[in-house]
């Protein structure tokens, strides 16, 4: 039997071989990080049927690729190579001997379906532009492939091994002739550089009579946690309706990806590591600083919105960036990493006792007295993912610092804050703050 071993900084995995028998183990593979390892890692690790491979993930060379091992824990090949991270793997096909993922070679914003031998030979089996997630049947005969792209909504085909349509399952035309006499989904893709040169993904959603010869307000929509991606040429699942209905009220809606996010490598992705906030703070605000600039942007109506991480994020930019939003709502936001739970926040901050200043300098309690805008802070009482303790410490923060906010606690709701009609007042809450104090009405 083998035992997979994790120590409690999460950045050093062991795969042991054990007797059942004997209680005797064996370290077999050895896995480091200098920041920490994924749990991507350790659940795509996969035994071959011939008992004498070991296939599994790792991002020694900058890069997470799959590598093959015998079951020595000896080295056989990499089989998976280059500047772009694997984000999937699916299994390895006994019989044909290949090996099946999912990467962002192409882009970070893009994710196809390869095939790889055990010499690393790959072969591209996917040929639809945008996000491309395949289901396999258990011989790999034949696959699912989930579809979706900025302009497609969910498209579900089932195909055989070899790229044959054999019958669509889903297409969503009816739902999507709904959403064109709506005025249809105006996205586009950008990128922009910030001060310190890092250059950052974002996408642009307006209304279908858009002006670009007029200001307008903006809301920056964001999560920022570590491995997340908002940018992605893929149909917006979350708050589909909501964020079109703003646009349609005026608003241009920005969505962007900092530092810290995913599919662009370990020193992008990793760089947040025991400062959990400070670099997606500075490029949020460097968000803020680069809309402002654009001629159909008014640089005194930006806010920025966000749950959970993004909560964070939101308070975070309301604070220590002050000057340059304007707006901020956030929906049960982690307000000290002390209070969420250890194996996650240990993973990225290391215990508090080690890593005090990471988790006081980008804590929004700390930073309470720069507030200058309208911030309006949400939360459920019976939350169990980031408990209600966030918000009440915040806003007393607040509060001690003399700083006027506002906040809607609802009742028996947990981190989804969902149920009877509660969905519909917290969506209309949202909408009629930001049209308040953002006044999405075009200045000439």
């Amino acid at each position: 039997m083998s035992i997979f071993h994790l120590n409690r900084l999460q950045n050093k995995l062991k795969i042991l071989f054990a007797n059942p028998e004997t209680g005797s183990t064996e370290v077999v593979i050895t896995e480091e990080s200098q920041y920490y390892i994924e749990d991507f890692i350790y659940d795509k690790i996969f035994f071959l049927e011939d008992g004498e491979h070991i296939v599994m993930p790792s991002e020694r060379d900058g890069y997470r690729h799959l590598y093959l091992y015998n079951i020595k824990g000896e080295l056989v090949q990499q089989l998976t190579k280059g500047e772009w991270d694997i984000t999937n793997f699916y299994g390895y096909d006994e019989t044909k001997k290949l090996f099946y993922y999912q990467s962002a070679e192409e882009s970070p914003l893009v994710r196809d379906v390869y095939s790889v031998n055990m010499k690393g030979k790959k072969t591209k089996l996917s040929s639809k532009k945008g996000t491309n997630d395949f289901h396999f049947s258990n011989n790999y005969e034949y696959y699912i492939n989930y579809f979706s792209n900025i302009t497609t909504p969910p498209f579900f085909a089932l195909y055989d091994i070899e790229g044959k349509e054999i019958k669509v399952l889903e297409d969503n035309s009816s739902f999507m002739k709904r959403v064109e006499s709506f005025g249809g989904q105006h996205k586009e893709f950008f990128t922009f550089e910030t001060s310190e040169g890092v250059e950052l993904n974002a996408y642009r959603i307006v209304s279908p009579d858009f002006d670009e010869t007029k200001k307008h307000a903006a809301i920056v929509m964001q999560y920022s946690g570590p491995n997340s991606q908002e940018v992605r040429n893929r149909w917006i699942y979350n708050s589909f309706g909501w964020v079109n209905l703003l646009a349609q009220k005026g608003f241009v809606i920005i969505f962007v990806d900092p530092r810290g996010t995913g599919a662009r490598g370990v020193e992008f992705r990793k760089m947040t590591y025991k400062e959990l906030g400070k670099y997606e703070t500075v490029d949020l605000i460097e968000t803020a600083k680069y809309l402002g600039t654009l001629p159909y942007i008014d640089k005194e109506r930006i806010g920025i919105w966000g749950w959970s991480y993004g909560g964070y994020m939101a308070s975070l930019c309301m604070t220590k960036g002050a000057d340059y939003y304007n707006t901020g709502i956030a929906v049960a936001p982690v307000t000290n990493w002390r209070y969420y739970d250890n194996i996650y926040t240990e993973r990225f901050m290391r215990k508090p006792q080690n890593n005090a200043n990471g988790y006081d300098d980008n804590s929004p309690i700390n930073h309470a007295d720069k507030l200058k805008g309208n911030l309006m802070l949400i939360h459920g009482t019976t939350d169990d993912n980031v408990h209600l303790q966030n918000t009440m410490e915040f806003a007393e923060a607040l509060v001690q610092a003399g700083k006027q906010f506002d906040m809607m606690i609802y009742n028996n709701r947990n981190h989804s804050i969902y149920g009877g009609n509660t969905r519909y007042h917290l969506y209309t809450l949202k909408t009629n703050y930001f049209i308040e104090h953002l006044k999405p009405e075009i200045i000439k």
